[in-house]
């Protein structure tokens, strides 16, 4: 992927590219932060999935990372999901994760930028995502490069029986 997209006044120079099968320890160190993050701590199990759905070409969940001296910063996975009332495809970023010593200096939006040229070429009408309410520096981020929606979002734990 090339590297001409935007930059931040104290940006800096950060190669984003696909995950790749190498970046397997990295990867998962910085997927498990960003699990404590949001203190949902990541198994062995669940990393081992998710890295399971990124390596396979066949499966809808994508990834890239950003790289700095050689060192990954920060990660992002999405997939497109489809929109009934349109009958088109949009993307989904599930997570945006850059390590605390980077937040500020435009790896975060670099890695949503590069989502919205994949977006782009893959016909996806926009990229949606979410944050937590309390995630004023990301939102500080989100509201300089996209418009912040009017929906709320709702969560409910299937039912055997169900009732909600």
């Amino acid at each position: 992927m090339r590297n001409d997209l935007g930059r931040t006044k104290d940006s800096v120079e950060v190669e984003i590219r696909a995950v790749r099968e190498q970046d397997r320890p990295d990867w998962c160190k910085l997927f498990a932060s960003y699990g404590h993050f949001y203190d949902q701590p990541l198994s062995e199990k669940v990393l081992d999935q998710v890295w399971g759905w990124l390596m396979d070409g066949d499966h809808p969940t994508s990834g890239l990372v950003a790289v700095l001296d050689d060192q990954i910063v920060g990660i992002a996975h999405f997939r497109p999901y489809f929109r009934t009332l349109t009958g088109s495809p949009a993307c989904f970023l599930d997570d945006l994760f850059v390590v605390p010593a980077e937040r500020g200096r435009g790896v975060g939006r670099r890695l949503i930028e590069a989502t919205s040229v994949l977006a782009e070429r893959e016909g996806w009408d926009f990229v949606r995502w979410m944050t937590a309410q309390d995630n004023r520096q990301a939102q500080q981020l989100y509201d300089s490069v996209a418009e912040r929606t009017g929906w709320l979002t709702y969560q409910i734990t299937p039912q055997a029986d169900g009732k909600a």
